[in-house]
């Protein structure tokens, strides 16, 4: 006989060390079109840099990889170098952490990233559950509002 499991996940943030800062990225699905979205938050939970992107018709696995390729030289641009990286999606998470065998779509990507992730002081990839990454899932949503690739004018300036 099977039992279902009654064990209940906790979802809350913890605060980072002193100086760390943390990306959460995610994408979104509409039809055969995708966007992503990112989050940088320091280590104090204060929102350092968001934005969206309209990536059209991609595969949702090398979506995610450029979007982890992006937000990995968005940190480094900003001069941040203690990086926690954290994602709804295993494969990534798996595939950067030389975890599991890389698709050949993406092994390229995950090469770069893994090149990109060589400027950082540390760098961390994490897995987490998709209800822990809410906030960058709705800033991705936003990306399908946006009529190309760019970051929106509001978040050049956070960029620059």
């Amino acid at each position: 006989m099977c039992q279902k499991s009654t064990g209940r996940v906790d979802i809350k943030w913890k605060p980072l060390p002193l100086d760390w800062v943390k990306v959460n990225f995610d994408s979104s699905v509409r039809g055969n079109l995708v966007a992503t979205g990112f989050v940088i938050c320091d280590w104090n939970g204060n929102v350092l840099l968001a934005g969206a992107k309209n990536s059209g018709q991609v595969s949702i696995t090398v979506t995610e990889c450029l979007a982890l390729q992006d937000d990995v030289a968005y940190a480094i641009h900003k001069g941040w170098r203690k990086v926690l990286v954290e994602n709804d999606s295993k494969l990534i998470i798996d595939c950067v952490n030389n975890l599991v065998l890389v698709p050949w779509s993406i092994s390229l990507l995950v090469q770069d990233i893994q090149l990109l992730s060589s400027y950082c002081e540390e760098i961390s990839f994490q897995h987490i559950f998709r209800e822990a990454n809410f906030t960058a899932d709705a800033v991705a949503s936003l990306g399908h509002s946006l009529t190309s690739s760019r970051l929106p004018a509001c978040l050049l300036g956070f960029w620059l």
